[in-house]
């Protein structure tokens, strides 16, 4: 997921589009979950002066784990917006004229998984005592 801003300039230009595609093997916070592939990146790259750029787009990406709640597989697609800055004292850097995109995407995804993954909104959970799924009705413990 490399930008070339000396081909952006070569170009006579000052921005460009992107999309991407990749695979991608990210640790997140939540147990029992990963990041499924591939995910998507598409955006526009602004130069914004010598040796900085600012990039905006979104991030795609799915996530499979068990439901917090009720723990039923479950998959869920976010789509994230994202503007990064990339420069020398800028967060991310530009080596050689080039913004390789992979680290700001990994952060972004990092920063936007949920700290609960419910198979939906309203997801009753499990019964604390036979363990039933809620969600297919009552159980036969005595518990309101």
């Amino acid at each position: 997921m490399i930008l070339d801003l000396n081909a952006i300039k070569r170009a006579g230009k000052t921005q460009t589009s992107f999309f991407f595609e990749y695979n991608a093997d990210i640790d997140i916070a939540l147990p029992d979950a990963q990041v499924l592939s591939p995910i998507q990146v598409r955006g526009e790259a602004f130069l914004t002066g010598e040796n900085k750029a600012e990039v905006e787009g979104e991030v795609c990406f799915t996530i499979s784990g068990a439901c917090t709640r009720c723990l039923t597989p479950t998959e869920k697609v976010f789509t994230v917006g994202f503007s990064e800055a990339f420069g020398e004292e800028d967060g991310y850097p530009i080596v050689n004229g080039k913004i390789d995109l992979k680290k700001a995407v990994e952060d972004i995804i990092i920063i936007n998984t949920p700290v609960t993954f419910l198979c939906r909104e309203d997801c009753k959970g499990l019964c604390p005592e036979c363990g039933a799924n809620l969600n297919d009705g009552g159980c036969k413990c005595n518990n309101k």
